[in-house]
Formats: structure tokens, C-alpha cells, sequence
């Protein structure tokens, strides 16, 4: 009994040790993705998935993840698509047509994003709820002020009623950034859901009309996620693009030149040589009396 109970002390001991030199299993990265949703000029929406992970307190961007993206449940008539995150962690899809009858008829709505478990990080999923919204926006010419005016309305049951207290930017959209069109960034809308923002930015440049596009939208709205609409107005500057090809331009090749630029750069080249050549007579003339 004695021999027996010892054999087991020293299978038990194997097998400690054992269990002791194998490699611990490496715990993956918590996987967190942020779901949002969009839809412009009132046209199909599409959601758009930013999934990062906290790597030794820092939330780095997650890239490579497949996450699949529900309109609802899990479940496959549900399904929006199969995305994969790019270097910024970042991925979008769009509404496909099989949604269109659900779509039609929802609300509120709620969107589903899990990923694919992979070797790097392990599935996780994530949810947000969402409330069917719309945008419009118009423009007032009221004593001689112009103002742009952004209704907000929600769907509810069949319905489409106004819905106030919606933080409403309206800007306009320029290639470089976009420019509120009055002196605050955003407007609330109110009991009738519509936002008023008076046009300050007279005098701006348009297209060769006159032409400007103005943009009325919500960013991040927890219950409408972000919605705009865009509306082009005559409310600039009409600018002609002008023709300077063979013309002495600031930015042509150097024949074309400005000629104050190139007399400039002459009177430059001047004033540097002519100090290196009084530098070095000088310095001949410090030699001549040296040897004398």
C-alpha cells in the first residue's frame, strides 16, 4: 500500500512539472468595435464600424478583423454583409436591397456588429439601437436677412413627426473644410423640429454661377446616428476660372516667371557673389602683406 501510494506521489509530481513547462497560453486583446450609422440626402444608409483594442493601456486600431454586420438579429436574411477592417481599424457597408421590405416598415431599428475570431483576437460582438430619422433643409429671405432652416422628423409608427432638441450643424461645404454658415457650430431644433441659423458668410466664392452647397446634418446622434442633406443655393460669388497657360505666373516654369521674381533672384545672386569676391581679394591682399 505503501509502495502504491508512493508511485502516486510521483505520478502526481510527473505531471505537475510537466503541466509547469508548458507554455502558457497567450490571453488575446479585447476586441471593441463602435457602430454608426449614416445616411445622406436621404439615400440608401450604410453603417460604418470602427473596431480597436486595448494593448498595454492603449486602444490601438484593430486591422484584418471580419465582422459580420446584422440589421437586427443574428440571423441570415438579416445579414448587411461581411466587411474587413482596413489599417485604421475602420470598414463600411451598405444596406443591400434583400433589407428593403424590413427597412420600409422599421422605426427603430437595431444594428449588430460581431467579428470573426481569428488567431489574434477572439469573437466579440456589439449592438446599438437606433431611431428611423430624416433631414430636410430649406432656405428664408426675410427682410433682407437670409437664414437656412434644417427640419429634423423621426418615424414613428407610420408616421413622421418633428422631434426637438437635435444639435443640427449647417455649413458650407468647401474642398478644404466645411464653414458654419452663421457664428455658432451647431443649432437645436425646436417644438416643430426645425433649426434657424442665420447666413453671416456673405461675399463667399462659388462656381463659375455663383453656386454654393449648403449641408444641414446630425454627427453621432445617440438616438438618429448621422443624417444630412445638401442644397445647392446661388448664394455666392460668381469666379470664373481664368486661363493662365503661357502667362508669367507665380507657379509657371521658370521662362514664365514673374519679372520681379526674377529680377528678385538676380539682385540675390548679385549680392552673394559680390561678397565672395570681395572676400577673396581681401584675402589676397592679407596674403601680399604677409609675405612683404
Amino acid at each position: 500500500m505503501k509502495l502504491l501510494n508512493k508511485h502516486l506521489y510521483c505520478l502526481l509530481g510527473i505531471l505537475l512539472i510537466a503541466a509547469g513547462a508548458l507554455p502558457a497560453q497567450e490571453e488575446k486583446p479585447t476586441l471593441l468595435m463602435d457602430i454608426m450609422y449614416h445616411a445622406e440626402n436621404n439615400q440608401v444608409p450604410y453603417v460604418h464600424i470602427f473596431a480597436k483594442s486595448k494593448i498595454e493601456k492603449k486602444f490601438l486600431p484593430a486591422a484584418g478583423v471580419a465582422i459580420k454586420i446584422y440589421l437586427g438579429e443574428e440571423a441570415a436574411p438579416n445579414l448587411l454583409g461581411t466587411v474587413t477592417t482596413d489599417k485604421f481599424g475602420q470598414a463600411t457597408v451598405s444596406f443591400p436591397i434583400a433589407v428593403k421590405p424590413y427597412w420600409d416598415t422599421a422605426s427603430q431599428f437595431k444594428l449588430l456588429a460581431t467579428s470573426v475570431a481569428d488567431k489574434k483576437y477572439a469573437s466579440a460582438s456589439n449592438e446599438a439601437f437606433f431611431t428611423k430619422a430624416r433631414i430636410t433643409l430649406d432656405t428664408l429671405w426675410a427682410d433682407g436677412v437670409r437664414s437656412v432652416v434644417a427640419t429634423v422628423v423621426a418615424k414613428q409608427g407610420n408616421e413622421w413627426k418633428p422631434v426637438k432638441e437635435v444639435e443640427t450643424k449647417m455649413i458650407i461645404k468647401r474642398m478644404a473644410g466645411n464653414l458654419s454658415v452663421g457664428d455658432k457650430e451647431t443649432y437645436a431644433t425646436d417644438s416643430i423640429g426645425q433649426a434657424t441659423a442665420e447666413f453671416m458668410k456673405t461675399g463667399m466664392p462659388g462656381d463659375k454661377e455663383g453656386n454654393i452647397i449648403l449641408v444641414a446634418k446630425t454627427e453621432d446622434n445617440e438616438l438618429y446616428g448621422s443624417i444630412s442633406v445638401e442644397k445647392k443655393v446661388s448664394w455666392g460669388v460668381s469666379i470664373a476660372p481664368g486661363n493662365t497657360f503661357n502667362k508669367r505666373t507665380l507657379f509657371a516654369t521658370g521662362g514664365k516667371s514673374p519679372l520681379w521674381l526674377l529680377f528678385l533672384a538676380g539682385i540675390i545672386a548679385l549680392s552673394v557673389w559680390s561678397v565672395i569676391i570681395y572676400l577673396i581679394f581681401s584675402i589676397i591682399k592679407i596674403r601680399k602683406a604677409g609675405l612683404q
